[in-house]
């Protein structure tokens, strides 16, 4: 079930982040390596909502969302700084988007990780019925 989760709000995450990315950046794009990120984020997460379709490749979804909870993580404390001048930080808007993405990365993270806990178990319990049987 947590895979199902995590396999869904990784492709919900990656259409929104896409989209939004391209909304907020039209007409005045940013310094390329700040803007690249972000579509790297969406390309990662949509393969690895590809890659988990089958069972297995839960650490994809895994890498993948801690990635984006990585970048958003630090997106988020950048724009916090108290030096940084007024008139370079991002609306409000724009930062309550940005915690919410760091929530629903942190969601897909832990989603993924237990769901990657979870096939391990399954696992070590299917050998550990081989060699007992």
């Amino acid at each position: 079930m947590l895979i199902v989760v995590a396999r869904y709000l990784a492709l919900l995450f990656a259409i929104g982040l896409g989209i939004g990315e391209t909304i907020i950046s039209w007409g005045h794009w940013q310094f390329a390596p700040l803007w690249i990120v972000d579509y790297l984020m969406v390309v990662l997460l949509l393969f690895a909502y590809y890659k988990t379709a089958k069972a297995g490749h839960a650490y994809t979804l895994l890498a993948a969302w801690a990635f984006a909870a990585g970048v958003f993580y630090m997106d988020l404390f950048v724009y916090a700084d108290p030096q940084i001048p007024a008139h370079l930080r991002p609306a409000p808007l724009v930062m309550g988007l940005i915690v919410l993405c760091l929530v629903s990365s942190l969601v897909g993270f832990f989603s993924a990780l237990f769901a990657v806990r979870a096939q391990q178990g399954a696992a070590v319990d299917q050998a550990a019925r081989r060699t007992a049987g």
